[in-house]
């Protein structure tokens, strides 16, 4: 069983949030028979605050508060009654019955006889079920008008619902690998329902009676709710046991409702080659997606927000690898994926399908060094998108953790390090409150700023506890212009603490 709570104040005005989750899980392993059940539940309220009003107020704090230094909690923000408030369960059970048969085997130790069981088909049933809810509200009637350029059903505040469940049961049967000498891989076949029902703020009958006195909407309206059977088809060809050669390819077509015709192809084949006294570990990947896109990015209805949309499928393929040396802790990989028909959230937060196709390219490299105590592990990313108005990204992101590990008293686990992350500067994604969406935006570079932490980690027994002086470097060097998205800043200088105790048997 799992239980926890988060909460924060935020670090600025308006910016608080608290999540709740618990679940349990549990298992069953027999020689013909398995199962694996769990449930899981989250609940997250999270303010809005639309970012502050005006960046001047970490670049430049002087010019407009007339003082070199601001309290973050005095800092205007953009909304101060708003909240998102997101629900969700989901509950799942997989059972597997396997047919086989039982032979003698004779143990070298003492020579006795014994009887093993040697699955060799198994049949597969899963069970899904899904549910989440979104709620926008905003009962400041004044910003409300403001901050957005569009309102549509009320002018009294905002609240929106979104509300989406999947109950899915698949039904497989599956031959194992290994039961004997030639069975060198395992193969599953499978089919896949899925009803899916989605429900929103209003249905066109409300819209209409309410849109008169408002702002005129020209497009077609969406239906408020919504329901949709897929059939799913796949199979699946793998090769788990060996030291040599390892691989798996997994194939879905599908067959009826919103997702007929859809096609996944995936899979990826991993090796291990002899290099002096240590081995290199290759993986080759890759991936073949034509899908329709999701239904509210199709059909939406809010105080704010209203499109409806006919996307065709989006077409993606990425092919990469990756190569790793432990000795050496070295792991370095590389991803090249073509994107036809992307859907993004333009510049005026609404989604829109580009025609045409967009390149990533992606290099990775990790290395972790150590000499006695002291460690430091580093990863630096490059990438490039051949059209950064559709899909932004920095070129560089790099990411250096230098600490020392040592004990005291012989009990006492510490780890005392810096930790840096840093990217180049770009034009970042903004973000909008009431679709909690995060759309393409031309006028605001955020980045170049490295954003460090001092920490110190303990662990006594089942005891961990932690200390840390998060954006420990703020005012010590580099430029005020610690933004992630345009107009939210990162987070100032603070204390922050930990404690976590393990209970168990």
């Amino acid at each position: 069983a799992i239980a926890d709570y988060l909460y924060s104040k935020g670090s600025y005005d308006n910016q608080a949030a608290k999540c709740f989750t618990w679940g349990f899980s549990n298992s069953y392993i027999g020689d013909r028979f398995y199962i694996q059940a769990y449930h899981y539940h989250y609940n997250l309220l999270n303010q809005e605050n639309g970012g502050i009003t005006d960046d001047l107020y970490i670049t430049d704090p002087a010019e407009i508060g007339g003082t070199s230094s601001i309290d973050p909690k005095s800092i205007p923000t953009n909304l101060n009654r708003a909240s998102n408030r997101n629900k969700g369960t989901d509950i799942y059970l997989n059972g597997r019955y396997k047919l086989g048969f039982w032979r003698d085997i004779t143990t070298d130790e003492d020579s006795v006889e014994r009887l093993e069981f040697v699955p060799v088909t198994a049949i597969v049933y899963t069970f899904n079920w899904k549910e989440g809810k979104h709620r926008f509200r905003n009962t400041n009637q004044t910003q409300d008008q403001t901050f957005w350029e569009n309102t549509y059903l009320s002018e009294n505040g905002t609240q929106d619902f979104t509300t989406y469940s999947s109950l899915s049961n698949t039904v497989g049967l599956s031959l194992l690998e290994g039961f004997n000498k030639y069975a060198k891989f395992g193969l599953s076949a499978y089919a896949t329902f899925d009803l899916r029902s989605y429900k929103q703020t209003a249905d066109s009958a409300l819209f209409l009676e309410d849109r008169g006195s408002l702002t005129e909407y020209d497009g077609p309206i969406p239906v408020g709710s919504k329901k949709d059977g897929r059939l799913t088809v796949g199979a699946q060809l793998s090769k788990q046991q060996g030291a040599i050669l390892r691989y798996e390819a997994t194939g879905e077509l599908g067959v009826s409702g919103r997702t007929a015709g859809d096609v996944l192809l995936d899979g990826h084949v991993d090796t291990r080659i002899p290099l002096g006294r240590d081995s290199l570990d290759v993986r080759v990947r890759g991936r073949f997606t034509n899908a329709k896109p999701s239904y509210f990015a199709e059909n939406y209805i809010s105080n704010h927000f209203i499109w409806q949309n006919d996307f065709g499928k989006v077409r993606r393929f990425k092919i990469g690898g990756e190569i790793s040396l432990a000795r050496t802790r070295t792991r370095v990989s590389a991803d090249v994926e073509n994107m036809q028909n992307y859907v993004y959230f333009n510049n005026l937060c609404m989604p829109e399908q580009y025609g045409g196709n967009v390149q990533v390219f992606t290099l990775q490299l990790c290395q972790d060094l150590s000499y006695r105590a002291l460690h430091w592990n580093n990863r630096v990313i490059w990438q490039r998108s051949t059209d950064k108005a559709v899909l932004p990204m920095p070129s560089v992101a790099v990411n250096s953790d230098l600490y020392v590990l040592f004990k005291i008293a012989r009990v006492l686990d510490v780890q005392l390090g810096v930790d840096c992350d840093f990217y180049t500067k770009y034009k970042a994604y903004g973000y909008q409150p009431a679709t909690m969406t995060f759309y393409t935006q031309d006028e605001v570079e955020c980045g170049g700023f490295p954003f460090m932490n001092a920490y110190v980690n303990m662990k006594l027994g089942r005891t961990r506890f932690y200390v840390m002086m998060s954006h420990v470097n703020q005012g010590l060097f580099g430029k005020p212009d610690y933004f992630s998205m345009p107009h939210y800043p990162l987070n100032p200088r603070r204390f922050q603490l930990g404690l976590s105790i393990e209970f168990r048997n």
